[in-house]
């Protein structure tokens, strides 16, 4: 007797799973049948746990350029400038780049020098690109080397943008182009003024020099 209520129970167990887990899996395949469909018309193979998205590197916040960096003596490294402001316009375009050029002093005075710098765009090729305007004072640029030179008392900023900075006022690109780096100068300075004053003047040609590069492949293409 007792075998015979105990079959009926297994009896009806089994009824019951079967009555209720096949609805169930027949719904769980219509849904996976549904996702694959999906997938197979977009394309895209279905999400899975383990899928990340892809990511990129990021991109600098300020546009950056290369250029020779050099110190006593003429040893030279790739150094990085930021450009930190530029404006163009239908004449010329203006330019703030930070960069750092005299690296003799302890670290805590090396500050980073900031150029303001105005290029035309409005010469008939990029060689004859010009320089508009130029300061590293005022509002706009910020002198970071060291004032007055430690080497010449009287080669102050005020002197030096006399005898170096301004005369690069219209100095086209193809100037900057044929310098010969570290110990020579420009063809329109006065070399014996400048004497003793070469990891500034070459720093700031080698820049500029730079900066010409990226001026010319974004307003001459």
């Amino acid at each position: 007797m007792n075998k015979l209520r105990s079959d009926a129970f297994s009896y009806s167990i089994t009824k019951i799973q079967r009555t209720t887990l096949a609805p169930m899996l027949q719904i769980f395949s219509l849904c996976l049948g549904i996702v694959l469909l999906c997938s197979a018309c977009t394309g895209e193979a279905p999400m899975t746990p383990m899928t990340a998205p892809a990511t990129s590197a990021p991109t600098p916040a300020f546009p950056e350029i290369r250029f020779t960096h050099y110190t006593v003596g003429g040893i030279s490294e790739e150094f990085t400038a930021v450009i930190l402001f530029e404006a163009a316009n239908s004449t010329f375009t203006a330019y703030q780049v930070a960069f750092l050029s005299c690296t003799c002093r302890d670290a805590s005075a090396n500050l980073y020098s900031v150029c303001y710098v105005e290029l035309l765009n409005t010469r008939s090729t990029a060689d004859e690109a010009a320089i508009r305007a130029i300061s590293f004072s005022g509002n706009a640029g910020l002198w970071g080397d060291s004032n007055p030179n430690h080497n010449l008392p009287e080669m102050t900023e005020e002197f030096f943008d006399e005898v170096f900075v301004q005369q690069l006022v219209r100095l086209p690109k193809r100037e900057f182009d044929a310098w010969g780096g570290y110990g020579d100068q420009l063809d329109v300075l006065d070399v014996d003024t400048l004497t003793g004053a070469t990891v500034s003047t070459a720093n700031i040609t080698s820049l500029l020099k730079s900066l010409f590069a990226y001026h010319a492949a974004k307003y001459y293409p």
